[in-house]
């Protein structure tokens, strides 16, 4: 609710809340559909998960950041068999022209249609048009940006990440962040499993040695599944020093990784869980 009322200023100076729904449910229609057209309204995705509906909204942190923190963590070395499996999306799923249709109140709300267009979009995937309908949407501007919003989301989420885990990795729900540190892409192995630890240091499953470049840094898995990011202050043999003690010891066997200016996780939102 927060994120949903904070107020946006639109190119034409007034200001309304970024997501706001004007609608009357007039007829019989299924329940979950009709909760998936709601949370549409707010960019949130539905799932159903210990016997109940859950909601999760794709927006950035509430102080207005964008770099959201992942809750897990993933490596070659907590996956079966030790691989990723990565696909691309289709190129004919990143539109570049969009017709966002809303209900318009200077027009006694009969519905309109707005277009959004990427013109750098076009020259580099030709005309690619589709129509979405802004569920309970009475705002040109509103309108606007959820079109620029779709628009972004199918040309940044190009890639997608599929892989097995046992139980110890089932702590991602659908619209979660969680990071992954796979060796193939980085060149080298930054990851592991913690052999023991305390809340200053951790003991690796290897000798360390630091990629190139600044900024060091150490995530582990703590007990809860969450994961914590500290800087290295030191590094000797299998022994990485922290500047700042974890919150809690991370436990024996979980996820370590290790990233710096020149190398870190990569970051994905997970859209299923089979």
């Amino acid at each position: 609710a927060q994120y949903a009322n904070q107020l946006i200023t639109n190119p034409d100076g007034t200001q309304e809340p970024r997501f706001a729904i004007n609608t009357v449910i007039s007829s019989q229609v299924d329940a979950y559909r009709v909760l998936q057209d709601l949370a549409s309204t707010f960019r949130g995705m539905t799932y159903w998960s210990s016997n109940t509906i859950q909601v999760k909204a794709d927006h950035g942190n509430l102080d207005g950041s964008l770099d959201i923190d992942p809750v897990h963590l993933y490596s070659n070395s907590n996956v079966l068999g030790g691989s990723f499996t990565y696909s691309g999306t289709s190129l004919k799923t990143r539109s570049t022209s969009l017709r966002i249709r809303y209900n318009d109140p200077d027009n006694f709300y009969r519905s309109a249609t707005l277009v959004v267009e990427n013109y750098d979009l076009i020259t580099k995937y030709g005309y690619q048009s589709k129509e979405i309908v802004a569920f309970g949407c009475t705002s040109k501007w509103q309108a606007q940006r959820l079109g620029r919003w779709m628009m972004a989301a199918e040309e940044l989420d190009r890639e997608v990440i599929s892989f097995t885990v046992g139980l110890e990795g089932i702590a991602v729900y659908p619209g979660q962040v969680f990071a992954v540190a796979d060796e193939k892409r980085q060149g080298a192995r930054l990851a592991g499993r913690i052999a023991s630890a305390n809340v200053n240091y951790i003991t690796a499953d290897q000798n360390i040695a630091l990629p190139f470049g600044t900024n060091h840094k150490l995530t582990c898995t703590l007990a809860d599944g969450s994961v914590e990011t500290k800087d290295i202050s030191s590094v000797d043999g299998a022994t990485i020093n922290i500047s700042t003690p974890f919150s809690v010891s991370p436990l024996e066997q979980s996820i370590w990784s290790i990233s710096g200016s020149s190398v870190t996780e990569q970051k994905f939102r997970c859209l299923s869980i089979n």
